[in-house]
């Protein structure tokens, strides 16, 4: 009775062993995140988290598996721009202003990675750790600056767009396009301010007097490049009409005797 107790207890223990060896959320504090790695399956395609329990046979496999730990933290990127509408020093110029259309856009884009994409992100950028986690996330921002600023530029052409910042906090269409260019982020938002908010109005007035501006010089240029054609055509043949004279008094002299001799008859001969 003894032996029997004693072996099942054995057995509870041998299998509870086992069972502790297969957990994978073994080593994976609350709040963490996972990344199971092995020799012989690769990448676990599922993340390791609370709450999702799992166990994996060939976790048995002495040194056959690694689980990289993770902490996923939200990410703040502050972007500011600044710029001029197009043309708009051109224009102010032209109509003696002072201010040349200036805009000043500010943005904070915040994100944090989605945890369900460790496991590709793990294998494209061969994260093994936090490190190497904290690493791929500041490069990543600097990545998000940039398109954040790109589009900041494009955006501070567009009126509509200003307005809407002034408005909501926010430009949709940026959330958007951050959105769909980095799909391994979540809770991305950005918020938007406008420091400097160009005169629209008078921008397009202005422009619109430039244009005529242009248009006028153009129909003068157009009429003096037609004066001038109008000229060297006259030239042109007027200098074919002397070419074709002096070949024909190269090819008959006694030409230039007769005029010679015509020039010198009295008046009243009936020769001019």
């Amino acid at each position: 009775m003894k032996k029997g107790l004693v072996f099942l207890l054995f057995l509870l223990a041998a299998g509870g062993a086992v069972f502790f060896l297969g957990w994978t959320q073994s080593g994976v504090p609350p709040g963490s995140w996972g990344v199971l790695r092995s020799k012989t399956h690769g990448t676990d395609p599922l993340v390791i988290r609370e709450g999702k329990p799992r166990w994996i046979w060939y976790k048995l496999i002495p040194g056959n598996v690694q689980i990289a730990v993770f902490t996923l933290k939200d990410v703040s990127v502050p972007v500011e721009v600044s710029g001029v509408l197009p043309s708009g020093e051109v224009y102010s110029a032209m109509a003696g202003l002072k201010t040349g259309f200036p805009y000043h856009l500010s943005a904070s884009v915040s994100f944090r990675i989605r945890g369900e994409s460790l496991p590709d992100l793990a294998e494209q950028e061969n994260l093994l750790n936090q490190e190497d986690l904290d690493r791929y996330l500041t490069r990543l921002s600097g990545e998000i600056e940039t398109l954040t600023r790109g589009l900041l530029w494009t955006y501070g052409e567009n009126e509509n767009v200003l307005r809407e910042a002034r408005k909501t906090g926010t430009i949709q269409t940026l959330e958007t396009a951050l959105r769909s260019a980095f799909p391994h982020t979540e809770n991305l938002n950005c918020t938007a301010g406008i420091l400097r908010f160009p005169d629209f109005l008078l921008y397009e007035e202005v422009r619109g007097l430039y244009r005529d501006y242009l248009a006028a010089q153009r129909s003068q240029v157009r009429e003096q490049i037609n004066l001038m054609a109008v000229e060297n055509t006259r030239n042109r043949r007027r200098f074919e009409e002397l070419t074709s004279y002096g070949e024909l008094l190269t090819k008959y002299p006694l030409l230039l005797q007769y005029l010679a001799l015509e020039k010198g008859l009295p008046p009243g001969s009936g020769k001019e």
